[in-house]
């Protein structure tokens, strides 16, 4: 029931979620019915991949409530009153509402209108390369911890901050906006949502003042003025109560370019919903106002098709949703942008595809599908298949944001990564025609490419997610040949300890000695001669970014004393990755979903 699965790439998880759909005749009190419709699943999350009761609970309220109310738990809370959701949301949270001490803000410390780092793909190309950063093989050694900072009433941190010169702008599944102190970590200002915040940011100095938007759980864009906190605009992109933000907005020449995914996948589960008419969007809103200029859906608009085994009607086409934040093409006036599966028949051509739009317009210019005919939901495989498309696909997204590079032999080429664990080279000038492939893995509907790769001058680094019990799976990091498509290097990540197993059904996502998931799912960041991936065991290393020697590594898996005064802890390191911005490098852990380690720390070093 809460599994709160929201993750851009992370939604299908193959029908291993054998959620019970349970009677809405029996009740009792919020245990009772945790028992009745959560704990099939949450008290068994290492053999479901859901989060463990204790990861829910470090969710915070807002967080879970959002989920049985709107989100994707909505549908296992079926015949209950807005109390009695309340009742449990308030019995399951942990967290006792966490707050800061007024002594920890500083609203009288200024904020630097000066960008540091603006965005998710850190420039518009989604290179994830901070070439300016102080940080090199050099000097690595001498990173030291500066402050960690404890993240209020959350599990699950999964939003890559925007950086000026003195702030760094945080959102988090709370719904609180922070902008803190990059020198000391005190908090200069807050924005509270309604709604869990959802994407990174995207800082931008525009001729209005310095601006930060993000998007929320609820599939609404947030603008909002950086040097005060105050709310500028909020404009709904999702056309269905279903969708969601999980891509950042981009901001180029004045407007906002705004991806958009959804959650009806999860919706599925329940055999009386109508699967399924929501789809992915790329949106353009005007930066003054937010109206929006133009709307373009990844499929047509869904039509009655059959009924399902219980009676209710289905809908389709659908899907499609766009996980990735948009790279922006100056040269040729088009965005790109990677679409995930159908969520029912019939499948489209726009599924698991790299998408190029018209900045103008908003018209498909061309595409290239990675896999043909993915419909799949995750009433796959589970107690109530009665949704799932018929000859299911196997879930293979483009979660990855793609890149644009120009090689050193002088050509452009749009790269992207694929949950099949493919990495494709696609031509630009030539209606993105096929120029390399490179299979790095299987894949599967957890592993390959999920959230991002980075590029460091010819080379492009790739991490893989490959979890145990794929075939051959190869869970590490790639570096590949831009010109060729050929691997230079490779690093196999291995557990390197042994789990108990019965030690992790005991105590389900907690902080284990070993834990059980270690491959590379996180997006790369780089410098100009350093690579940095996180891996969900809870450890960030750099690579040498020439041969892949790894040159330092830090576990976060553990308890720190913050500067804010909460309690946080580290856990698996997944979704944003490591930011890099001058002399300081700043990770982001704890990832409670999918049987994995939560956590509600940022971790701010230096040199």
């Amino acid at each position: 029931m809460l599994a709160t699965i929201t993750s851009m790439n992370h939604f299908a998880i193959w029908g291993s979620l054998l959620i019970l759909m349970c009677s809405t005749s029996v009740f009792g009190g919020p245990e009772d019915i945790y028992k009745q419709r959560c704990a099939v699943c949450h008290d068994n999350p290492v053999d479901v991949k859901t989060p463990h009761r204790s990861a829910i609970g470090a969710m915070g309220k807002t967080r879970i409530q959002y989920s049985l109310t709107s989100g994707s738990m909505a549908i296992h809370t079926d015949g209950l009153t807005h109390d009695m959701i309340a009742d449990i949301a308030a019995h399951l949270d942990t967290t006792d509402e966490q707050s800061i001490d007024p002594s920890q803000k500083c609203s009288d410390r200024p904020i630097s209108p000066d960008v540091v780092v603006s965005h998710w793909g850190v420039d518009l190309q989604n290179t994830r390369n901070q070439s300016n950063s102080a940080i090199d093989s050099s000097n690595i050694s001498e990173l030291r911890l500066k402050y960690a900072f404890g993240i209020p009433n959350t599990g699950e941190v999964r939003s890559w901050p925007a950086l000026s010169a003195d702030t760094i702008f945080l959102p988090t599944t709370s719904g609180t906006l922070y902008a803190i102190d990059r020198d000391i970590g005190c908090i200069k200002w807050t924005y509270d949502s309604d709604k869990p915040l959802r994407t990174s940011a995207h800082l931008v100095n525009t001729e209005q003042g310095l601006q930060v938007a993000v998007g929320d759980f609820g599939a609404r864009t947030h603008l909002i003025d950086a040097t005060s906190g105050e709310l500028i605009w909020l404009q709904q992109v999702g056309d269905s109560p279903l969708n969601m933000n999980t891509g950042a907005p981009v901001f180029y020449e004045d407007d906002w370019y705004i991806p958009v995914s959804a959650y009806e996948i999860a919706a599925a589960m329940n055999f009386r919903h109508e699967c399924c008419k929501s789809h992915g969007i790329v949106k353009r809103l005007a930066g003054t106002t937010g109206e929006a200029v133009w709307s373009t859906p990844m499929t047509p608009p869904a039509r009655p098709t059959k009924k399902n085994d219980a009676g209710t009607q289905m809908y389709g086409p659908s899907g499609a949703p766009v996980w990735t934040t948009p790279a922006i093409d100056t040269k040729r006036g088009v965005l790109y942008v990677g679409t995930g599966e159908n969520t029912s028949r019939p499948s489209t051509y726009k599924s698991d595809s790299i998408v190029t739009l018209n900045l103008i317009t908003g018209e498909v210019a061309s595409f290239f599908q990675g896999y043909k005919d993915d419909a799949f939901n995750m009433a796959c495989g589970s107690r109530n298949p009665q949704n799932c498309p018929e000859d299911a696909g196997p879930d293979f997204d483009f979660g990855a944001s793609p890149i644009l590079v120009t090689t050193d032999l002088g050509y452009d080429l749009v790269l992207a990564g694929q949950k099949s664990g493919d990495v494709w080279a696609l031509d630009p000038d030539n209606d993105l025609e096929l120029v390399w492939q490179n299979k790095l893995s299987n894949g599967s509907a957890l592993g390959g490419v999920h959230w991002g790769m980075t590029v460091v001058e010819n080379t492009l680094f790739v991490p893989i997610a490959d979890p145990d019990g794929v075939p051959d799976a190869k869970p590490g990091v790639y570096a590949i040949d831009i010109d060729s498509g050929e691997t230079i290097w490779e690093y196999r990540a291995e557990r390197g300890c042994e789990v108990d197993w019965n030690e992790l059904r005991r105590r389900g996502n907690s902080w284990p000695d070993c834990p059980w998931q270690y491959s590379f799912s996180a997006a790369a960041s780089s410098t100009n001669d350093l690579v940095f991936a996180g891996s969900l065991n809870g450890k960030v290393h750099a690579f040498n970014a020439k041969d892949g020697r790894i040159v330092w590594t830090y576990d976060t898996k553990k308890e720190f004393e913050t500067v804010n005064g909460i309690e946080a802890h580290g856990g698996a390191i997944d979704n944003p990755g490591v930011v890099i911005a001058g002399d300081q490098l700043i990770v982001l852990s704890g990832y409670g979903l999918f049987g994995q380690m939560p956590g509600n720390v940022m971790l701010v070093f230096e040199l």
